[in-house]
């Protein structure tokens, strides 16, 4: 079977099954638990329930999470359905950033490919941070201005809790000569902002934003 679920939609299912784990770690009366286990698997089953029964077997399984032992198993059984984010190269990553001269990515052999919604990472030295997303079938990127605020804020792509910082970038008026610059408190750490992404709409707003 073909993957076919974003990874937002894979987060939002691991996020129930976390629920149903973190119960079973702190709660010991079994009604508390089954009111739990069975509002993790409605909410699981109702996000993606036009689906083959195949996948919805596995999505009722949810409901026996009860370690990190049989949550990463549980994991590891779903990543296969995720449709994978375009996985970069360097080389590729230099055509999207044109103008930028000495381009500094990270090390992209330990990216996990079906676990992100968008692409990004830091340049502190140059106080830059780099995006990169897709719409319909083609990738976009857009650097901006960045500075870590060393406090914790709600970031404007995932809703989480986390050390933010204001991404600043320029967008070009039509006709070419006049700019606005646009600015939104985000994650510092995209790999930890990706985890939380359980909404796709929130992460196109943003780079409908910027990317104007």
């Amino acid at each position: 079977m073909k993957p076919f679920i974003s990874s937002a939609d894979s987060h939002f299912i691991l996020r129930q099954a976390r629920s149903v784990m973190n119960g079973h770690l702190k709660v010991n009366d079994a009604g508390v638990l089954g009111a739990v286990e069975e509002l993790a698997a409605e909410r699981a089953e109702a996000r993606l329930s036009d689906t083959p029964a195949e996948f919805m077997e596995l999505i009722g399984q949810v409901a026996e999470v009860r370690n990190e032992e049989s949550f990463d198993r549980f994991r590891e059984q779903l990543l296969p359905f995720v449709i994978a984010f375009p996985e970069l190269t360097e080389h590729r990553l230099k055509k999207l950033f044109p103008k930028v001269k000495k381009l500094h990515p990270p090390d992209l052999s330990s990216v996990e490919w079906r676990d992100i919604s968008y692409f990004g990472w830091n340049d502190l030295g140059a106080a830059r941070k780099y995006l990169v997303w897709e719409r319909e079938g083609k990738l976009h990127a857009k650097l901006g201005q960045f500075r870590p605020s060393g406090k914790k804020g709600v970031c404007a792509i995932c809703n989480g809790l986390d050390e933010v910082g204001l991404f600043l970038s320029e967008t070009r008026h039509s006709g070419g000569e006049t700019y606005t610059k646009r600015g939104n408190y985000i994650c510092v750490d995209s790999e930890m902002c990706n985890r939380r992404i359980d909404e796709q709409e929130r992460l196109d707003r943003f780079t409908e934003t910027i990317g104007k």
